[in-house]
């Protein structure tokens, strides 16, 4: 990785997204670095003088290295001071720079070639990103350079044949420099502007994948919460269709991401062992194009199915997030077991369809089957059964109310032998029974239900006696559910009647 790459790194892992506070990191940072170079620096002095005891250099004196030494020494110090106070950045860089270009004017003044250097040092403060110190940097070494050649130039002028006075080698050299000037402050200024630029987009694309990884770390936050209620749970990205896993299925390892085809990677699964009625329109729920125009209005949708190895479960589909367009660009999608609340469900029904006593189905099962044989048509062999219980109100005169319900349980077990092999059976009153069942020999099941009431004995009642009456669709096939039941009953009335005109039977002792 190149320099700019490790320092963008460092100041990326560093938590910085805003461009202010990057530039003032990075400031203090740089200051902190010419900081450590200050004081290296300082050893110059020493070094010079250890030069001109060896006979290196003979126009520099140890006096004047010693001066040197002691002024950066100072600027080291002022320059420390102030980069511990973070509103002085500008002020450190202008101490830090003119440190360097005192240690310059020195060895310039002890004759080592120094022409390149000069213009380092304005280029140093590139790495400030600041145009106002780039051009502060560039005064200050460019006065200092003027003070260094005026200082050299009576030297230099008397080795010089091409030159007739100090002042003409300083206007030639000078001359040079300004020129050299001018294209480092184009150079500069272009660098300058290119990298600010560069790191102003850097930190600000920096900023949009924090803020999209905050909010992604708090969606799985919520959903990792949220998915304990579920089998399966995942966050799928429609546009580049990816899938990760936020609760796995068995046997997948946890929060695993990848590239999916179409549908959910757990739906793969699920197809195997969908029952047959639902596996059609699984698959069509399952397909993410059409879950996609699905939601295209609705935040969520879902479906329940049926695996014939694990019972129900319901499936679901939440967008999170959607397009300018509103269509839907991330899910949640969800596997939730729902056999158990199934299970309920179908219990609470049945209660609430069955008669308690008998455990037939109610009046109001009843009136919903009606219901539905009124909307779907009435097929052949359709047969209403009116059925009433004969004497319930003389057992439980005499013999309590024990005797009366062992009557009522009597008569829903012949009814239910009889009929329910081809039907439904419903206690819709005290001791009135409906039945709904298809057959094409009516009359061949009220015999087989008066035999099989004939042979019952009981413990509190000695016998069992029904009226039983019957419709069906083929023999009046102009009437309607309601109409065949008025003609049942109609039947049933005949057949009780028939059974007080027996002697000996009170009727007003009927129910």
């Amino acid at each position: 990785m190149n320099k700019t790459g490790k320092r963008g790194k460092a100041l990326f892992q560093s938590g910085i997204t805003d461009y202010e506070a990057f530039l003032k990191e990075n400031q203090r940072k740089v200051n902190l670095m010419l900081n450590k170079f200050l004081w290296f620096s300082i050893l110059i002095g020493p070094l010079l003088m250890v030069a001109i005891r060896l006979g290196i250099f003979h126009s520099v004196t140890y006096t004047s290295c010693i001066v040197v030494s002691l002024l950066v020494l100072s600027l080291s110090c002022v320059h420390y001071v102030l980069i511990k106070r973070e509103d002085h950045t500008a002020r450190a860089a202008v101490i830090a720079f003119l440190a360097i270009d005192s240690l310059l004017i020195l060895m310039n003044s002890a004759h080592i070639g120094i022409y390149i250097t000069w213009f380092v040092v304005p280029l140093v403060s590139l790495l400030f990103c600041d145009f106002k110190i780039y051009a502060i940097a560039v005064v200050i070494n460019y006065c200092m350079m003027t003070a260094s050649v005026w200082i050299v130039s009576p030297y230099y002028a008397g080795l010089r044949v091409d030159f007739n006075s100090a002042f003409q080698y300083f206007a030639g050299r000078m001359g040079g420099f300004s020129i050299e000037t001018v294209i480092m402050v184009v150079a500069g200024y272009s660098l300058c502007r290119i990298s600010t630029a560069y790191y102003r987009e850097l930190i600000e694309k920096y900023q949009i994948l924090s803020d999209n990884k905050r909010r992604m770390n708090e969606q799985m936050a919520i959903l990792e919460s949220m998915s304990e209620i579920y089998e399966y749970a995942s966050l799928i990205d429609l546009d580049d269709m990816t899938e990760v896993s936020i609760r796995h299925a068995e046997g997948e390892d946890g929060h695993a991401s990848g590239k999916i085809e179409g549908q959910s990677r757990v739906n793969g699964q699920l197809m195997r062992s969908i029952a047959e009625e639902h596996r059609e329109a699984f698959r069509a729920f399952a397909d993410l194009s059409d879950a996609a125009a699905g939601l295209q209005d609705q935040k969520c949708m879902d479906r329940e199915f049926r695996s014939v190895e694990s019972g129900w479960f319901r499936a679901q589909y939440i967008v999170v997030e959607r397009r300018p367009d509103n269509a839907p660009k991330c899910l949640i999608y969800t596997i939730q077991n729902i056999e158990k609340q199934k299970q309920k469900e179908e219990q609470l029904i049945r209660i609430s369809m069955t008669d308690e006593l008998t455990h037939l189905y109610n009046r109001r099962c009843y009136d919903a089957d009606i219901a539905t044989y009124q909307e779907k048509g009435m097929e052949d062999g359709f047969v209403i059964f009116s059925i009433d219980v004969n004497g319930l109100k003389e057992a439980n005169d005499t013999n309590g109310h024990a005797a009366g319900d062992e009557l009522l349980m009597a008569t829903a077990e012949c009814l239910a032998a009889v009929i329910g092999p081809i039907g439904k059976v419903y206690r819709t009153g005290g001791d009135e029974f409906l039945a709904i069942a298809f057959t094409k020999t009516p009359g061949d099941i009220t015999e087989q239900i008066r035999r099989r009431s004939a042979e019952w004995r009981g413990e509190n009642v000695e016998k069992l006696s029904l009226s039983v009456g019957y419709a069906s669709h083929d023999e009046h096939p102009d009437a309607d559910i309601h109409g065949l039941e008025k003609y049942a009953d109609q039947m049933m009335y005949r057949e009780k009647n028939r059974y007080y005109s027996i002697p000996g039977i009170d009727r007003r002792r009927s129910i």
